[in-house]
């Protein structure tokens, strides 16, 4: 029973998001419903699309001003898949375009009508692009703007990222070798306990489920024909080697709550267990309603994208930008100590902020993912006997399990104890003591920032139990909450300008 639930194992690429979606804008909560001004957002190190889909879906109906929504990630592959969808998002009738997204951002295989319209609809302008700069120099950045009336796509990369995109859309794959590329990943015969531990944790459906979309590599409901879906998706293999482009253990369902993929609008189209099946119609009217609202007259939209790494993202983005500033500013969990840092990045987009006198709602979003871990660590709790004991006793309670049943390493209640242990953690006193440490306070004043004592964007821990044992639902609450990857430790920290 030694050893970590989960190891990395293979491409440690994050083309999914694994923490659940959010709206970065929650209007309602912020500038109010009848809000009418212009709006910038900037996602400085966005992966997927969910949170940007979830922000513009979240707009109120009536919302008729511009809206400008800048988009970076370091990793070109993630761009790559980003500028294909806003592509189709922009130009396809929206049922069609997000059937398409959905597929091209989850399934390992298409149907060839699907892989038709990524040459017309994305191919086919990138390589024009990349006919024309053939001649440029690598080391500049270089623009091209689609208009597509209501929504604007502008993308600025370097030429050897166009050519790598084109290169990754024109890639002719054999479905043969991406199937088996894929399943050596996903189906590796050295992870079985890590699958086996992972499907411990889950009901006998959602079991199947797992095992189900790790077998087909599509996204569907169950029981759905997939015999059509034969072009490998060329947006989720490396272009040289066919290699799948992401790890063992990545899931569609890490970057959607569980709440909104069990919805009843999702509940009425399939069987309350096929969460696969869920999870695609949740995804499915999402992106449709995201299309919808590019394409909605109504509302100017205006993409422009980028990859460089985060900290650099200012030194390029469009200077009319910077002038005016962002509403809002989410950058992911590049505050980790392990990448940019609290520090430098407050000090890097602190200055891009809307001033409290243009926008008193203007904030700039932090995820700490990885901070609780490290603070328990240097507090000593990882041998904390009574620590241990109280997590126990409190995942008893929510499981109802005998605690004789602990004594066996390898039984179904030590294997819960496991997973779940972490999630009834109390982490506030733990993240006090890391803001203490990383001084949090200076990190704001020297960036001329202050930290929101109450976030009014998005959850300060969004994943933490929110029922007590014996509570009503407490224990379906952490039986859902236990099949996620995620601890309970995630904490959201918002800022403002001071001036």
């Amino acid at each position: 029973m030694g050893g970590p639930i989960l190891q990395p194992f293979g491409d440690l690429n994050y083309l999914w998001g694994n923490i659940p979606a959010f709206d970065a804008l929650n209007i309602d909560q912020n500038e109010g419903v009848a809000y009418g001004g212009n709006l910038n957002l900037c996602f400085a190190a966005s992966g997927d699309l969910r949170n940007v889909a979830s922000s513009i879906n979240g707009l109120p109906s009536t919302y008729d001003g511009n809206c400008t929504i800048v988009l970076n990630d370091k990793n070109d592959n993630v761009v790559a898949r980003n500028i294909t969808m806003l592509l189709m998002a922009a130009q396809l009738p929206p049922k069609h375009a997000a059937e398409l997204m959905l597929h091209v951002w989850y399934s390992g295989r298409l149907t060839q009508e699907m892989c038709a319209a990524i040459d017309k609809y994305a191919r086919e302008p990138i390589a024009d692009v990349v006919c024309k700069i053939k001649n440029k120099s690598n080391e500049v950045l270089l623009s091209k703007r689609w208009d597509f009336g209501a929504a604007e796509v502008s993308v600025r990369l370097y030429k050897p990222q166009w050519t790598l995109l084109l290169q990754v859309l024109e890639a002719r794959y054999d479905v043969t070798k991406t199937e088996q590329e894929r399943r050596k990943v996903v189906l590796a015969h050295s992870r079985l306990d890590y699958r086996d531990r992972e499907l411990y944790t889950l009901s006998g459906s959602r079991r199947m489920c797992s095992s189900t979309f790790r077998d087909t590599g599509v996204l569907a409901p169950f029981g759905l024909h997939l015999d059509h879906f034969k072009c490998p998706n060329p947006l989720l293999f490396n272009e040289k080697t066919s290699a799948w482009l992401q790890k063992d253990s990545a899931s569609p369902l890490e970057g959607w709550s569980m709440q909104s993929i069990l919805a009843p609008s999702n509940l009425r189209r399939t069987a309350k267990d096929d969460v696969n099946g869920l999870l695609y119609f949740h995804v499915r009217m999402v992106l449709e309603t995201f299309c919808r609202r590019l394409q909605d007259p109504l509302v100017k939209t205006h993409f422009a994208l980028y990859s460089v790494d985060a900290a650099k993202l200012p030194r390029v983005i469009d200077s009319k930008i910077h002038v005016v500033g962002f509403d809002r500013i989410e950058v992911s969990n590049i505050v980790d100590e392990a990448y940019v840092g609290l520090h430098r990045t407050l000090a890097i987009f602190a200055p891009l902020i809307k001033k409290p006198s243009v926008n008193p709602h203007a904030t700039l979003i932090t995820l700490f993912l990885n901070a609780c871990e490290i603070a328990d660590r240097e507090m000593g709790n990882h041998d904390n006997k009574s620590l241990q004991k109280k997590q126990m006793d409190a995942v008893m309670k929510y499981t109802h399990s005998n605690p004789l049943d602990l004594l066996n390493p390898n039984s179904a209640a030590m294997f819960k104890f496991i997973a779940g242990k972490e999630l009834v953690r109390d982490y506030d006193g733990i993240f006090k003591w890391y803001m203490d440490v990383v001084n949090f306070p200076l990190a704001a004043e020297n960036a001329g920032l202050r930290m929101r004592e109450r976030n009014t964007v998005v959850e300060a821990w969004p994943i933490r139990l929110k029922k007590k044992p014996g509570e009503q639902g407490a224990e379906e609450e952490f039986d859902r909450l236990m099949t996620s990857s995620c601890s309970g430790a995630e904490r959201y920290v918002e800022w403002f300008r001071k001036d």
